[in-house]
C-alpha cells in the first residue's frame, strides 16, 4: 500500500508539472496520450498544433493507435498529405476552386491531425468541431489554405477546430479481394476518419476542448463521410451533432461514392499493368504493396481506375433504405444543406478537359441545374426529411452567395465547396482580388451559425433565430440571398424539392445533352 500510494503520489506530481509548465509556456506545450506535442501561436488569441499523428497504419491495413513518444514532437508543421488521384478532371476541379492542393508533399506516412484551440486567457472546455474534407474519396487534404482553422476560433469563442487526413483511392478503398476476409472493412478511409475521432475524444481536453461537445462538419465525401459514420455508429456517444455540407449517404445510394461489391475487375487490371499479374492471389496482393507509393498513384491516374468505396454492410450498409426507414443511426441533431449551383463547377471542367476544351455558357447552366438538383439538392431534402421522420432535430440550408474572389468566371455560380473559404474566414487567400464588406460580414454570419450549433447542437441555432426544419413551411434558410446579402432569408423546402420525383427523366435528359455536346 506505501508502494502504491508513493507510485500515484509522483504521478499526480508529475501531472501536476505538466500542467504548470503547459500554462508557463501559454498552453503551448500540451500532453497527449502519445507524448508530449509543442504548439505555436499563430495569432495572439489562438494556439496552433500541426501534424500530430492520430494513427498509425502499414498500406491496407486497418489503423491503429500511433506509438508512443518519449521526446516532445515539435507540431509546427503539416504533415505529408495522404497520396491523392490527381487526374485531369480533379485538377482542372482543384484549379478552378483556385488551385489549392496541386502540389502538396505526399506520401502513407499521412494519418495526422490538426488543432486550432483558443489562448489560455479566453474561455477553456470549448466546443469543438472535427472537419472531413472532400474530394470524392479520390483526392483532399487537410494542409489546405481554405481548411485553416484560425480565423474560426480568433473570431469566434468557445470553439476549438480539428481537421486530418485520411486514405484515398486505391489507398483508401483497394477494392482487393485479398482483403475481404483479412481485414474486414477495406474502406480504410473511413475508418481512419472513426480513429481520428477517437484520437481527439480521448485527446482534446489537454488543449482546452470539450470531450463532451465533439460534433463533425465536413463538405462532399466529407459529409458523406459524417453520414456513414452516424449510420455505423447508432449508439455512439462520442459526436453530439453533425453538419452536412452538400452531402450525405445520397451520394452512395446513387452509385457515385460507392461500389455495391467488390470492383475486382479494376483492382486486378491495375495489377496486371504494373506487372503483379491479373490473378487475386496472395502473391499478387504482395507484389501490390512492395509498388511504391508515387509508382502506384501515377498507375491509377494513366489508366484512369477509380477505386470507390465498397459496401461492407460494416461502413457502408447496402440496406441504408430500410435502416433509414427504422431510424437505425446516430439520432444527433444535423445541420445539412447545400449550395444553389453545386453542379456548375464539375460542369466547367468536363467541358475544359474535353477536346474542344471550351465550356459553353448555356451548357453550362442547363447541365449544372440538372445536376445541382438530382445529386445534392434532392438528397439534401431526402436526408432532412429522415432525421425528421426519427424526430431528430434539423435545419436545413441552401447557400447562394458569389463573390469575385471565389467565383472568378461568370459561368461559376454558388458553385459546389465554394461556401467552404466563407465558412473558415479563409477567403482572402487571393490577394490580388479583394475581398468585399458583404464577404467578411456573411463570413461572421456563417461562422456564428456553424459555432452556435457546434456549442449546443440542440438549441444553439434555435437562439441564433434559425428555425426548425419543416418542408412545408418557411423554414429552409437561404444563406447569401440578394434580398439578404449578409445573412438569411426563409424559404420553404418543399418549393425547392418540387422535381425530386422526376429525377430519372432529368438525368436521361441530362445524359443526352451531354452526348450532344461532348
Amino acid at each position: 500500500m506505501k508502494f502504491l500510494l508513493v507510485v500515484l503520489t509522483s504521478a499526480l506530481s508529475v501531472c501536476h508539472a505538466i500542467s504548470i509548465h503547459s500554462r508557463t509556456n501559454g498552453g503551448l506545450i500540451v500532453n497527449t496520450v502519445q507524448g508530449t506535442v509543442s504548439g505555436t501561436f499563430v495569432t495572439p488569441t489562438v494556439r496552433q498544433f500541426l501534424g500530430i499523428p492520430y494513427a498509425s497504419a502499414g498500406r491496407w491495413q486497418p489503423p491503429t493507435s500511433p506509438p508512443k513518444r518519449r521526446s516532445i514532437l515539435s507540431a509546427t508543421s503539416y504533415s505529408d498529405t495522404c497520396p491523392q488521384n490527381l487526374a485531369p478532371a480533379n485538377l482542372e476541379f482543384l484549379k478552378l476552386a483556385g488551385g489549392q492542393g496541386i502540389d502538396i508533399p505526399e506520401s502513407e506516412s499521412c494519418l495526422t491531425a490538426n488543432i486550432w484551440a483558443p489562448s489560455l486567457n479566453r474561455k477553456q472546455k470549448t466546443a469543438v468541431l472535427i472537419w472531413i474534407y472532400g474530394g470524392a474519396f479520390q483526392f483532399g487534404s487537410s494542409n489546405l489554405p481554405i481548411y485553416n482553422g484560425q480565423n474560426f476560433v480568433r473570431d469566434n469563442e468557445d470553439i476549438t477546430i480539428v481537421t486530418f487526413n485520411y486514405r484515398l483511392n486505391i489507398f483508401g478503398q483497394p477494392n482487393a479481394p485479398q482483403l475481404v476476409s483479412k481485414t474486414g472493412s477495406q474502406n480504410f478511409g473511413l475508418l481512419d476518419i472513426e480513429a481520428a475521432v477517437q484520437w481527439v475524444h480521448e485527446n482534446i481536453a489537454a488543449f482546452g476542448g470539450d470531450p463532451d461537445r465533439i460534433s463533425l462538419f465536413g463538405q462532399s465525401a466529407g459529409s458523406t463521410a459524417t453520414d456513414a459514420y452516424a449510420f455505423s455508429h447508432p449508439q455512439d456517444k462520442i459526436v453530439k451533432g453533425i453538419i452536412q455540407q452538400s452531402g450525405n449517404l445520397g451520394l452512395v445510394t446513387n452509385g457515385l461514392l460507392a461500389n455495391p461489391t467488390l470492383d475486382e475487375t479494376t483492382w486486378n487490371n491495375l495489377a496486371s499493368s504494373l506487372g503483379c499479374g491479373k490473378t487475386a492471389n496472395s502473391a499478387q496482393l504482395s507484389c501490390m504493396k512492395e509498388i511504391p507509393s508515387r509508382t502506384l498513384e501515377n498507375a491509377v491516374i494513366k489508366t484512369g481506375s477509380n477505386f470507390n468505396l465498397v459496401t461492407d454492410n460494416i461502413t457502408i450498409f447496402s440496406d441504408i433504405a430500410s435502416r433509414s426507414a427504422a431510424g437505425n443511426f446516430l439520432k444527433v441533431p444535423v445541420l445539412g444543406g447545400s449550395t444553389l449551383n453545386e453542379g456548375d463547377i464539375f460542369t466547367v471542367a468536363s467541358q475544359l478537359i474535353s477536346p474542344s476544351g471550351v465550356a459553353l455558357p448555356f451548357v453550362t447552366e442547363i447541365l449544372s441545374d440538372i445536376q445541382t438538383q438530382t445529386t445534392f439538392t434532392c438528397p439534401a431534402g431526402a436526408s432532412a426529411q429522415i432525421r425528421l421522420n426519427a424526430k431528430v432535430p434539423t435545419w436545413r440550408y441552401q447557400y447562394q452567395a458569389v463573390f469575385p474572389n471565389i467565383s472568378p468566371r461568370p459561368d461559376l455560380r454558388s458553385y459546389h465547396a465554394s461556401e467552404i473559404p466563407i465558412v473558415f474566414g479563409t477567403f482572402n487567400t487571393t490577394p490580388s482580388v479583394p475581398s468585399t464588406p458583404t464577404e467578411i460580414l456573411l463570413s461572421h454570419y456563417m461562422q456564428s451559425a456553424w459555432v452556435a450549433f457546434a456549442r449546443n447542437p440542440s438549441e444553439g441555432l434555435v437562439n441564433f433565430g434559425w428555425p426548425l426544419y419543416d418542408p412545408t413551411s418557411p423554414t429552409l434558410v437561404q444563406i447569401g440571398n440578394a434580398a439578404n446579402a449578409t445573412g438569411m432569408v426563409l424559404t420553404t423546402g418543399s418549393l425547392l424539392d418540387t422535381t425530386c420525383g422526376n429525377v430519372p427523366e432529368l438525368l436521361e435528359f441530362s445524359g443526352q445533352l451531354s452526348a450532344n455536346f461532348a
